[in-house]
């Protein structure tokens, strides 16, 4: 029996006892290196994904922090001093300090927590830093969904967090196999997503509880300023500027009538088209009187064609919107209140800090009336004292040509179709009396050098006009949904006749194709081309068309539905699932769905384990090694009894491994000797016993 005992390794050495233990504390040392490594990238992933909003030194002192631990994981190069660290974040405090009043609270916030992941990450050797800087992690998704929200952004911070679990499970492993700890995460990752799933459709949709502070960086789209190279500019970038979904495709306007008004700019200053401060102040003085916007009394008319579509806007950081001229907004299902002003423009209650979904009625046969009298006469007709005097001089003598503000207008659109000019993103520039350079000189330009030029020229000749900015087109997505892009902005000329603001683009006159084909068409016509692009030909190939469209399509429903799904669309499916809502109801559901939940997390934590049909001693020898399973977070897979001892040997004190050998022994005996069937039995199953009892009460005061 003795020597039976030796072979089986029972009796305890102590050479190879450390041997072992060395061993496996440098196997454990590779995990948390690679754990380590592996926290290390998924910094830099996000550091990645939040260029935005991070400065530009904390994006190099990200990457050095990052090169540190690369270094120190290839053993190049041993951690700095914690003095060093020290001096860099008193450093960094005060560039933070200096720096935050230019971006604003909300990214000098992201930026303090980035440069403290970077500090920490640098010196990195401790559980809590590691379990410190996991939430750290968790904490830098949640800023990057603050600015993007598309299905490419989820999908990409879902793989960041994965990595970051994957991480988290292979440090609490030591000596698991990757393979494992990889598993449990999957496993994890499929439990959570039908939780998620319910409670994202039976959990109140509610607004947020607070306003989120403002960034001070810049806006995108269209600004409430603009020289007429502005938008030129603009139409260089291919990003989304809002969807519209309409309810079919007879409901989609023609391509020609798809003009999306948004500013009006009254002010010019001889350089520069602004929103008028005095505009501002009448729309505060008029809203204060109560006065009824003429928007909010389109539909009371009862006009004989309306339409009704969606609109999903992507975050400009400002509070203008856009629709089709003219719309009026459906407050009763928008979770954000529009504001319609009496220059027919329309304002949300609040900026546009995340992709939202509005809801609006188009009004095909309304036309723009003159809300506030002789102030929109007079504040449309001022112009600068002393500038462009040749444009001056050209509108009097067309005023003198025709009797009639129709006429006249017609005339200047006739001016730019017979004079030669033509139509580019890149004009020369022109910084002296522009209008006057570009009418009679350069006669090349924009829709923004278009319409300043006719506004202007239509003023000089004594006719109220103003310049509008907006969008125009629209790529048709499938048979009901629009995509308007950056590239679609455009700028346009309402003038006063006969009471009403009259819609002139100038930018047809030169560029028909511009209205019927978009803006690509009509700069082709030129020989000028939006954009190089980086793959170059390959972008227009029929392949790469294909994907873009699929792409589209995908983001489309991504925001549509979960981006998009708010208290209005909650409350429809439940109505179509449940009929009409009552509070018994709701209640109902909430408490089905906490009770599937817990149902789910209750077969997750308490899984039923049934045991095998084994003989006592042998169920207590599994029993033993489960408890060490669970002491040591080492798994034993399909290794041997002796195998798997020598691997957590390190692990356990003298007397749990001597007891635990010696179980080992027994169980091999009873199983494997050719003796087995003689064997007592209940003998073996008291010495079981008693080994157990031994190695449960040592692994209690190893616990403890």
């Amino acid at each position: 029996m003795i020597a039976f005992l030796k072979r089986q390794g029972a009796f305890f050495n102590p050479s190879h006892s450390t041997s072992r233990s060395l061993s496996s504390h440098s196997l454990m040392s590779s995990h948390k290196s690679i754990s380590y490594l592996m926290l290390a990238i998924a910094y830099g992933v996000l550091l990645f994904t939040l260029t935005d909003e991070l400065m530009a030194w904390v994006i190099v002192l990200g990457m050095c922090a990052l090169v540190v631990r690369v270094l120190v994981f290839l053993r190049s190069s041993q951690l700095p001093h914690s003095r060093t660290i020290n001096l860099l974040a008193v450093l960094s405090l005060f560039a933070l300090t200096w720096f935050g009043f230019s971006i604003g609270l909300l990214n000098s916030m992201i930026n303090l927590l980035a440069v403290a992941f970077a500090l920490k990450l640098i010196l990195l050797d401790s559980k809590r830093d590691f379990h410190l800087l996991f939430c750290t992690s968790l904490f830098l998704i949640g800023c990057g969904f603050i600015s993007a929200l598309s299905m490419v952004a989820w999908v990409g911070y879902l793989g960041v967090l994965i990595f970051l679990l994957l991480a988290l499970a292979y440090y609490h492993g030591p000596v698991t196999p990757f393979s494992s700890s990889a598993k449990f995460v999957a496993t994890l990752v499929v439990q959570a997503i039908p939780i998620a799933a319910l409670l994202f459709l039976v959990m109140p949709q509610l607004p947020p509880l607070w306003q989120m502070p403002t960034s001070k960086s810049q806006q995108t789209g269209l600004s409430d300023t603009v020289t007429p190279g502005d938008i030129a500019s603009l139409a260089k970038s291919s990003d989304l500027a809002f969807t519209a979904t309409f309810q079919s495709n007879d409901d989609i306007p023609l391509p020609q009538q798809r003009y999306w008004r948004a500013l009006v700019m009254e002010d010019f200053n001889g350089k520069t088209w602004s929103i008028s401060d005095r505009r501002k102040q009448a729309e505060r003085q008029l809203s204060l009187l109560q006065k009824t916007p003429p928007l909010t009394q389109l539909l009371a008319s009862s006009p004989a064609s309306i339409t009704a579509y969606e609109m999903i806007v992507e975050p400009t950081k400002q509070n203008w919107l856009f629709s089709l001229a003219l719309s009026e907004p459906d407050n009763a299902k928008n979770t954000i209140f529009v504001n319609a002003q009496f220059d027919y423009t329309l304002r949300s209650s609040t900026p546009l800090m995340s992709k939202k979904s509005f809801y609006f009625t188009y009004v095909p046969s309304a036309t723009v009336e003159n809300a506030a009298g002789d102030f929109e006469r007079q504040l449309n007709s001022l112009l600068p004292a002393t500038t462009n005097e040749e444009t001056r001089a050209w509108a009097l003598t067309l005023k003198q040509q025709h009797t009639t503000p129709t006429e006249l207008a017609n005339a200047v659109m006739s001016y730019f179709r017979q004079k030669g000019f033509t139509y580019t993103l890149e004009p020369n520039a022109m910084p002296v009396d522009a209008i006057d350079t570009f009418l009679f000189e350069e006669k090349a330009g924009f829709c923004a050098h278009y319409a300043s030029a006719m506004t202007f020229a239509l003023r000089a000749a004594g006719i109220p006009a103003r310049m509008v900015t907006g969008y125009q087109g629209g790529e048709q997505l499938d048979d009901k949904v629009l995509q308007v892009r950056q590239y679609d902005a455009h700028a346009w000329v309402e003038a006063l006749i006969d009471d009403k603001w009259q819609r002139f683009d100038p930018t047809s006159m030169v560029a028909p194709s511009r209205l019927s084909f978009g803006l690509e068409q009509a700069l082709a016509d030129f020989g000028e081309k939006r954009t190089s692009g980086l793959l170059g030909d390959l972008s227009e190939g029929a392949l790469f068309m294909t994907l873009q469209n699929w792409m589209r399509q995908m983001d489309y429903q991504w925001s549509k539905w979960i981006l998009g799904f708010d208290a209005n669309k909650q409350k429809d499916l439940l109505e179509d699932l449940l009929g009409q809502i009552t509070t018994k109801k709701m209640t109902a559901v909430f408490l089905s769905s906490l009770s599937i939940v817990g149902v789910i997390l209750l077969v997750y934590f308490f899984p039923i384990k049934r045991q095998p049909n084994l003989p006592k001693h042998q169920r207590i020898y599994r029993n033993a090694l489960a408890l060490v399973e669970k002491r040591t977070g080492v798994n034993r897979h399909h290794l041997s009894p002796q195998q798997y001892l020598e691997q957590v040997d390190s692990y356990l004190t003298h007397d749990t491994k001597a007891s635990l050998h010696s179980m080992t022994a027994l169980f091999n005996e009873s199983v494997y000797s050719a003796e087995s069937d003689n064997l007592d039995k209940s003998h073996l199953t008291s010495m079981m016993k008693k080994h157990f009892d031994t190695v449960k009460k040592s692994i209690r005061q190893q616990n403890a």
